[in-house]
């Protein structure tokens, strides 16, 4: 064999022992100095050791992870008042006796006196649901108002009144009525009193004169009392005059110049039918009606209300 031949044969049998052979992994030496140690400080190598510079130095703690995205950074380190609000709270203590009530109290504890600290107010004059009632009155006042002006009569509307128990509200006082009769003097009463004076007169009273006296009218009627602030004559109860509800007739005046006072007459005259006649009619617009012969107080004049009875009774003598 040449030995050119031979050469070849050489490195293939070197080939193949070498691929035959088991791979053997190469062994990394780990350092025992901590990283950046110069290396005059390094221990001395064995045998066997590579040089130092072929050494590859390995940590011996791994280090942190990165942060992973979207996870938050550490929070900061808390401040004392941070780390005092963090800490755990100290068990109330027992509330003392004074301390503040809480602001509802129970049904079953309910006050039922003004507290001793509360400031005080004026008394209240007028309850709320009085304050109502009040409005209630005052509307009804106007629209009798209405009526009264739309039916011709004459009169004009004062400042409310109120005397303690007594009063009247928005009192009219009334010229003349709406078929031309006057009243002297002038009226100090609730529009609902003058409206039923206007019906009672034009409707009652006129038609009665006329029949029993040959056609004359009424020219003029007197009155004795309107408002005034008393009790009921003979009673200690507070009288429809202090409210404004009551009108008290002395007399009236014919167109024919004849005088009638209100007093008792003989039965069967034109008078006593006059009479009769006009207190029949006043049961009806006024509830109230006592005149002559119903006692001794009404002798001398008819006495007409419009108090409120119950189930809308009239008391007429």
């Amino acid at each position: 064999m040449g030995q050119g031949g031979a050469g070849r044969t050489i490195l293939a049998a070197a080939m193949a022992a070498m691929l035959a052979a088991p791979t053997t992994a190469q062994t990394v030496p780990v350092p025992t100095q901590a990283p950046g140690m110069q290396p005059t400080d390094a221990p001395p190598a064995g045998p066997g050791t590579p040089p130092a510079a072929a050494r590859v130095p390995v940590p011996e703690a791994r280090p942190e992870a990165p942060p992973v995205a979207n996870t938050p950074p550490p929070a900061p380190a808390s401040a004392p008042e941070a780390d005092a609000a963090q800490a755990p709270a100290e068990p109330a203590a027992a509330p003392a006796a004074d301390a503040p009530q809480p602001a509802y109290v129970s049904p079953e504890k309910a006050r039922t006196e003004p507290e001793p600290g509360a400031p005080d107010v004026p008394p209240m004059e007028v309850t709320p649901a009085e304050t109502v009632e009040a409005a209630a009155a005052v509307e009804d006042a106007v629209t009798c108002e209405g009526e009264l002006k739309s039916r011709g009569a004459e009169f004009t509307v004062g400042e409310t009144i109120a005397e303690g128990d007594c009063g009247v509200l928005r009192p009219v006082s009334v010229t003349r009525l709406s078929n031309g009769t006057r009243i002297e003097p002038g009226t100090v009463m609730l529009c609902r009193t003058a409206l039923a004076l206007d019906v009672w007169v034009s409707e009652g009273v006129d038609p009665a004169a006329k029949a029993e006296f040959d056609g004359a009218t009424v020219k003029a009627l007197t009155q004795a009392s309107t408002y005034v602030c008393r009790a009921r004559a003979s009673e200690t109860r507070i009288s429809e005059h202090s409210r404004g509800s009551a009108i008290d007739i002395a007399g009236f005046e014919l167109s024919d110049g004849r005088t009638l006072p209100v007093e008792a007459t003989e039965p069967g005259t034109p008078v006593d039918r006059f009479a009769a006649s006009l207190r029949r009619a006043a049961c009806g617009p006024f509830r109230t009606v006592l005149g002559p012969g119903t006692d001794s107080d009404h002798g001398t004049h008819l006495h007409l209300d419009i108090a409120a009875r119950n189930g809308g009774a009239t008391y007429c003598r």
